[in-house]
């Protein structure tokens, strides 16, 4: 009985032992954790020259512990604990490699569903930045930006919504969208952005004339100190449509114009000068 009775309590005091203590990450946490830190470590590979510092490293660091509500002082002993019981560490690793293998995988599957449809001619979310933004004074650069070149799915008339749901933000948040067409000729639409929730603006890409490259940006206007959300951020591209096209007349243009030449003076016409753009509501 007593040697029975020794066992069991061996046993518990080792079960004991290798519980993971509640104030260390948990560890399936910690998995989402070391995956989101491995995903923004491959963000500052990508995005070089805008994290050259490393104040802006450790800020972008930061913000992913502040995402999953845990310190820098909280990842460290958990990360100093998994490394002294290896087996949970493993488990933690193997997790975090599931989880980034899953994320690819239907990162790609998207991409698949978004290049069949447009194909289809269907509307499709052709957005592939981040759908989720946190913005604030630490960040290299506050503004949202994103560019699209011309590609073979393209087509005359295409509209471009671009929305998302905003959080946490001033008035007077500028917001535009711009379209570059093969003539020269460029097209924008701008708003302000006010109240918080869903908003959206839509550019009419002109029926007549063909579209090279689509672009954008964000410009807050939030309190210094404050954090402003952008949730579920995407660019839907429609195909033409009569009753949404007729909402053009919103956009302003910019077209090259050619100088005024007296023909009877030079041998040949010149060419379109650079800054010789004029502004047609």
């Amino acid at each position: 009985m007593r040697k029975l009775l020794s066992t069991v309590m061996a046993c518990m005091v080792l079960c004991a032992c290798n519980k993971v203590p509640s104030e260390i990450i948990q560890p399936d946490e910690m998995a989402l954790l070391m995956a989101d830190v491995h995903t923004s470590e491959s963000v500052i590979e990508l995005n070089w020259d805008q994290f050259r510092s490393d104040s802006a490293k450790q800020v972008l660091k930061e913000s992913v512990y502040a995402a999953h509500g845990v310190s820098a002082e909280q990842v460290d002993s958990s990360l100093a604990w998994y490394g002294r019981n290896i087996t949970y560490y493993m488990d933690v690793y193997d997790n975090t490699i599931a989880i980034l293998e899953k994320r690819l995988i239907e990162r790609g599957n998207k991409v698949a569903a978004a290049a069949a449809m447009s194909i289809a001619g269907d509307s499709v979310n052709v957005w592939t930045g981040p759908s989720f933004m946190r913005i604030y004074d630490q960040l290299p650069s506050k503004n949202v930006l994103f560019g699209y070149e011309r590609d073979r799915n393209w087509e005359r008339g295409d509209t471009y919504t671009w929305r998302a749901k905003f959080l946490n933000h001033s008035d007077g948040t500028i917001w535009q969208m711009v379209a570059e067409y093969s003539d020269g000729t460029i097209e924008f639409i701008e708003n302000e952005v006010h109240g918080e929730g869903w908003k959206e603006i839509a550019l009419i890409s002109d029926s007549t004339a063909d579209l090279t490259r689509v672009y954008g940006f964000i410009e807050p206007n939030n309190e210094p100190g404050t954090i402003m959300t952008l949730d579920s951020v995407e660019l839907v591209r429609k195909r033409a449509d009569k009753e949404i096209y007729l909402r053009r007349y919103r956009q302003k243009r910019l077209s090259a114009v050619l100088p005024k030449v007296d023909i009877d003076t030079v041998e040949t016409a010149p060419s379109v000068a650079a800054d010789s753009l004029s502004v047609k509501e």
